[in-house]
């Protein structure tokens, strides 16, 4: 059984791609070795989709949000 310490999702959105990939490799327990991961950022946040090797359709996505401040959602 894998146990990472979760780390924030601002810390995740700075990480480059090689950490991102390292760490979740050791907290995803679904992403094996040959897996890879494409990080797509968006307006609100970062989506990241998991492939398993040699395959076109991802088999997992993930969404981090970017943090929103309450005022900003008043507006």
């Amino acid at each position: 059984m894998r146990v990472t310490k979760i780390k924030p999702v601002d810390e995740l959105l700075k990480m480059s791609k090689e950490e991102l990939f390292e760490y979740l490799k050791e907290s995803e327990s679904s992403m094996q070795p040959t897996d890879s991961i494409e990080v797509m950022p968006f307006e609100h946040g970062t989506k990241i989709l998991y492939y398993h090797k040699d395959q076109l359709k991802p088999y997992k996505t993930r969404a981090y949000l970017n943090k929103i401040e309450d005022s900003d959602l008043l507006k």
